[in-house]
């Protein structure tokens, strides 16, 4: 069975470092404003019954960023992703067709797979899992072809879906502060991305991937996170920063143009004022 190895560079357009900084700065105004809109309807929750006793303004700030943070997880970092992939020639697929077949007819592959994975000291790649996963769908091609789709729920879909070249590639977007131990999470996601992508069609050529936004640490992602994410292997099963971003948009100083963008969006937006509206209003 032919096995296509993934590869990160596909005659890429390259997004110019003008548009980066364009279509940057217009999602981070809109997100922020976005948030704003809705937490003038929906509220902001502030209380803790213990630290408002002990640091209620601290508390205070925690919740309000807290709140902006998780919306711009879940707005921002997408719709860049797929702005940004649209300008280098990437197809962006409709993560709402991204269905799960309704049974579990390879729960046990699936298992086992993810126990071999969880053997550290190995460095199991994803590629044996892929081979077996195809294999044992084509072989029950008839069986299979009467299983019903399935919705895919929030910890089974995936957060973008692109392609080029008739290659598919599967992300979810996760804060680079993870929790220990969520690497074997984060590994059985993936297992479930490419067992839901190739039930449909065992013959589709694609990478499913974790990616870091950004690297917070003063050292490389790995060395800062490497008991945390394991078993994922850099850049076979994730992507931090400027890698994953230059990926994106083609563009080597991609993350650069990211960071000027949002100096500047602060600047010309006065993107504070929205944090601190919500600061003095809930004092």
């Amino acid at each position: 069975m032919r096995v296509y190895k993934s590869k990160m560079s596909l005659n890429q357009l390259k997004v110019s470092d003008e548009r980066i900084k364009e279509i940057t700065k217009e999602l981070i105004i809109k997100s922020f404003k976005d948030w704003r809109a809705n937490k003038e309807k929906k509220g902001i929750t502030t209380e803790h019954f213990v630290l408002n006793r002990i640091a209620p303004n601290e508390r205070l700030t925690s919740a309000v960023i807290q709140s902006l943070q998780t919306s711009l997880g879940t707005k921002f970092w997408q719709n860049l992703v797929n702005k940004l992939a649209k300008e280098n020639g990437f197809t962006i697929c409709n993560v709402k067709e991204f269905y799960k077949p309704k049974t579990k007819a390879l729960d046990k592959l699936m298992n086992d797979w993810k126990s071999k994975r969880e053997n550290f000291s190995k460095k199991v790649t994803l590629v044996g899992y892929k081979k077996e996963l195809i294999r044992k769908i084509k072989k029950n091609k008839k069986k299979f072809s009467k299983i019903k789709k399935e919705k895919a729920s929030k910890g089974d879909g995936l957060d973008v879906w692109i392609k080029k070249k008739n290659i598919n590639y599967l992300f979810e977007i996760k804060s680079p502060h993870v929790n220990a131990g969520a690497g074997k999470d984060f590994s059985f996601k993936l297992m479930k991305m490419y067992h839901h992508h190739l039930f449909w069609n065992p013959s589709s050529k694609v990478f499913a991937k974790m990616a870091f936004p950004y690297n917070p640490f003063n050292v490389s992602y790995e060395a800062a996170q490497e008991g945390r994410i394991a078993p994922l292997l850099k850049k076979k099963d994730y992507l931090v920063a400027e890698e994953f971003w230059k990926f994106i948009s083609g563009n080597d100083d991609c993350m650069k143009m990211l960071s000027e963008a949002i100096d500047e969006a602060n600047t010309e937006a006065n993107l504070y004022e929205d944090i601190s509206y919500f600061i003095s209003k809930y004092k």
